[in-house]
């Protein structure tokens, strides 16, 4: 696991973890919410009454750059397995065409 792996899942579980605070500190707050706006609803209302925007928006900002470190990883792994197949490929075959035409 290299740095950026282990980055990666820190990132995104502290993102998942400042979520769920937001999110349970919102749910809790949601009964007192006494209006709202259709565009974004009582759910967002009360999110902006207990002050959860930088919380709720570092949150997905987190979650999401986690997510990306981790995917990153796992493509550059798939195409330097692909790689690596293929130059041991072409080295088996340089050598099957090298070796047997000196003997």
């Amino acid at each position: 696991m290299d740095n950026r792996q282990k980055l990666g899942v820190v990132l995104l579980f502290a993102g998942i973890l400042l979520y769920g605070a937001i999110h349970i500190a919102t749910v809790i707050h949601i009964p007192t919410v006494m209006v709202w706006s259709d565009t974004w609803g009582q759910y967002f209302a009360a999110v902006s009454e207990t002050h959860g925007w930088v919380g709720f928006i570092l949150a997905i900002l987190l979650f999401i750059v986690g997510a990306l470190l981790l995917l990153s990883v796992f493509v550059s792994g798939i195409s330097k397995g692909s790689m690596m197949q293929e130059i041991r490929e072409r080295d088996q075959e340089f050598e099957e065409k090298y070796r047997n035409g000196r003997h």
